[in-house]
């Protein structure tokens, strides 16, 4: 997954705490970094009205009544965050900071783990902490538009756009969240993604149904919410329907703002198999799965919690394997539990090789009497693209593909046959339900496959998605034997970052469709019966209907996004050759919510230029622009520079500070900016940057030191005291 790179800060920070009181509230307010207070001000947007932030909100959540408080200022800087677990379900709230990544859902459970993602964090806030050391000045925001420290600010803003919230509110790095918060919540309520770094928006159609707009370079690709079913096709499978798969497999997401989704699956929710109508049948080591697509990347740990209904069946019969032997031990489990919690961390836990899942602490590989072999692939090496996909994809052929680890050819998987053979699976949703497929028709375009061997050819060349699009998946196996079976849900959550970019550039079908998200599967013979279901969560690419003029397009959002065309045109009357794509985006949407509105839209349109020309100075204060003229001023030149080099301490220390916080706006790689990963700041914050950057530049005083004595001294010698000469050494004329 793409990141955003910055330069960490030079200077170690250090920090301290103001308390003041609103209302009845007391709150810690702002931080010292390298002697300058931080306090929470507002950027003010042309066309939104600047309110006093309150200082702390509560919201509760759907389950339990549990209600989870939150300060808009963090108590610790993000590189010395504490962690604090929480044992909230899915539905707890969660920071909605533009880092937001430290939620109790999204952070591993075990203690090594979180220290190992907080120093990640603390990593990539970096370059964010010269941001906020740059943006502060000393004063107490006392939240009705007076900012004591630096004058009067009333925020009159014209506000006259449609389904705008009432006011923004200021993250940890005074970026204005206000468009990030709303966008978060319209991911929640129709159950999309929100965008990692304002490269997509959430827009109401015309048909009064809610898209996501990605715009990457210039180019919009429209998406919409997926729940896709899908069903084996082996015997009596034909028979079942999407209901089934969603009576045996469970999904449920919750957005956690700025790209970050904590999932919710549930297999066999029911604790054992079941259709529609049908009888419950305990477990005989029924296979089930996850794949992710390459636009999600899994933060943090995997928790699983196996909930048992001891019932039915207190004694399941349960296989136990030990390290090195492919033998299993068999035995009625001892000791069942109701709830069973495990977790694993997929870049700690998983051996390289065999993708082995395997921590003695939180999920043993061997002696572990509620799974067989957990395994974790993914297609970084040959070997994983080859394990994942024998596993999950490859259709019914020689038991051997899911029976042997491709790290050697010949040794089994820990449980023996681990297949799910997705590609045997055909979509049991209604016609139109999914974009360029009808029901019916099968679910895997395998690209994956071909890919491994090209001799096979294309398997499932009329399939709907492209295999090689999931390049993470997690594969279980039950306990339980046929006349002995287990009665067991099996709970698995974890959280990941959305890249926007990465999901215009997954694999199309052949009809252009192209899913992103998870899919979660499940395979199991028994009972005289194969069970075999697949469901798939996330976004879908929107397409033209079979009937159209042009079938199986992708839709313009002109076409189906109210006021696109007039916003467009909006749009072209700003100068964005300076913009990154973020402030880009923000100004779009700007101006979509007030396209009824002409004032606003003057208001934007000039606010657009005022801020590309002020993108433009801040970009020549690091040498990028003006043909060179202010190449002196480059990053990489000047650091090279005896003005740089020999500089006083704190003056290097401010010009590295000044310059990583501009490297958090502009982004330069090679020599080159690349507008898909700056973040969004507005014209106030930008020309501060500019101002501080242009000052520590020019307040660089290093002078390359002479030698000891000049050219005169070196030449001419005083003879008062006598002259002596080494042996061997002569003297010039």
């Amino acid at each position: 997954m793409k990141q955003l790179k910055f330069l960490e800060t030079k200077r170690t920070p250090r920090y301290s705490l103001r308390k003041f009181s609103v209302g009845m509230v007391s709150v810690l307010l702002g931080v010292t970094i390298f002697g300058i207070n931080f306090t929470n001000h507002s950027v003010k947007a042309a066309t939104t009205e600047s309110v006093g932030n309150s200082s702390r909100s509560q919201q509760t959540s759907a389950v339990g009544n549990t209600t989870v408080e939150q300060t808009n200022t963090q108590k610790t800087t993000r590189a010395t965050q504490k962690v604090q677990q929480s044992s909230g379900s899915k539905n707890a709230t969660a920071n909605n900071s533009t880092e937001s990544a430290t939620t109790s859902q999204s952070l591993p459970k075990t203690q090594g783990s979180a220290h190992t993602y907080i120093r990640s964090l603390a990593a990539k806030s970096a370059a964010k902490l010269a941001f906020m050391n740059l943006m502060t000045t000393p004063g107490t925001n006392t939240g009705n538009g007076t900012d004591n420290g630096t004058g009067t600010d009333n925020g009159t803003g014209t506000n006259t756009g449609t389904d705008r919230n009432a006011a923004g509110t200021v993250d940890q790095n005074n970026i204005n969240t206000q468009l990030a918060k709303e966008n978060q919540k319209l991911a929640n309520d129709n159950n999309l993604t929100s965008s990692d770094n304002y490269s997509s928006n959430i827009y109401k159609g015309k048909d009064g149904k809610y898209y996501k707009i990605v715009t990457i370079y210039g180019n919009d690709y429209v998406y919409r919410a997926a729940d896709i079913q899908a069903n084996g096709t082996a015997a009596f499978q034909w028979a079942t329907t999407a209901a089934d798969t969603n009576n045996n497999i469970d999904i449920s997401k919750e957005d956690l703002g700025n790209g970050q989704t904590r999932w919710t699956v549930t297999f066999f929710p029911k604790k054992g198999l079941q259709n529609v109508g049908s009888k419950l049948s305990g477990l005989s080591s029924a296979k089930f799965g996850i794949a992710l697509t390459s636009d999600y990347q899994i933060v943090g740990n995997v928790d699983m919690k196996v909930i048992s209904d001891l019932k039915k069946n207190p004694t399941f019969e349960s296989y136990t394997f030990e390290p090195g032997s492919t033998r299993a031990t068999e035995s009625p489990i001892k000791n069942l539990s109701t709830e069973k919690d495990f977790s694993f961390n997929p870049k700690t836990d998983v051996d390289p090789d065999t993708g082995l899942i395997n921590n003695r602490k939180t999920l043993p590989a061997y002696n572990n009497q509620y799974l067989q072999g957990p395994y974790y692939f993914t297609t970084d090496t040959d070997i994983g693209k080859k394990n994942l996909w024998q596993t999950y994809f490859k259709d019914w052929g020689h038991s051997d593909d899911a029976y042997y680890n491709a790290s050697d050819g010949r040794s089994p998987y820990v449980g023996n046959a681990h297949g799910l053979y997705v590609n045997n699976f055909v979509i049991k949703n209604e016609t139109g339900d999914v974009d360029g497929a009808k029901n019916g028709d099968k679910l895997i375009y395998d690209r994956l496959g071909y890919s491994l061997n090209s001799k096979n050819g294309v398997a499932n060349s009329n399939g709907v998605f492209s295999s090689d699009n999931f390049t993470q998946a997690m594969e279980f196996k039950s306990q339980g034997v046929t006349d002995n079976s287990q009665f067991s849900s099996y709970v698995i959550s974890f959280t990941t970052q959305h890249t926007d970019s990465h999901e215009v550039q997954l694999s199309t079908g052949w009809k252009n469709q192209q899913f992103s998200g998870i899919s979660a599967n499940i395979y199991s013979n028994q009972n005289r019966f194969y069970n075999m279901f697949s469901r798939l969560y996330g976004e879908q690419r929107v397409l033209t209907p079979a009937d159209a003029a042009n079938p199986y397009a992708p839709v313009n959002p002109k076409d189906i996004i109210p006021g696109w065309v007039p916003a467009n045109e909006a749009m072209k009357k700003i100068h964005t050759d300076y913009l990154n794509n973020a402030q880009i985006n923000v100004l779009r949407n700007k101006i979509l919510n007030n396209i009824t509105d002409p004032a606003a839209l003057n208001n934007i349109v000039s606010e657009g230029n005022s801020l590309n020309d002020a993108m433009k100075k801040l970009g020549n204060s690091i040498g990028q622009y003006d043909d060179g003229s202010f190449a002196a001023h480059k990053v990489d030149t000047t650091k090279a520079s005896a003005r740089y080099q020999y500089a006083d301490s704190d003056k290097k220390s401010a010009y590295d500070t000044a310059t990583d916080a501009v490297s958090n706006i502009i982004s330069v790689e090679n020599g080159t900016v690349n507008k898909n990963k700056g973040t969004y700041a507005d014209q106030a914050t930008v020309e501060k940057l500019t101002k501080a950057e242009n000052k520590a530049w020019n307040e660089l005083n290093g002078v390359k030191p002479k030698d000891k004595l000049d050219d005169n001294k070196k030449y001419h010698i005083d003879g008062k005291g006598g002259l002596k000469v080494d042996k061997g050494q002569t003297l010039d004329p």
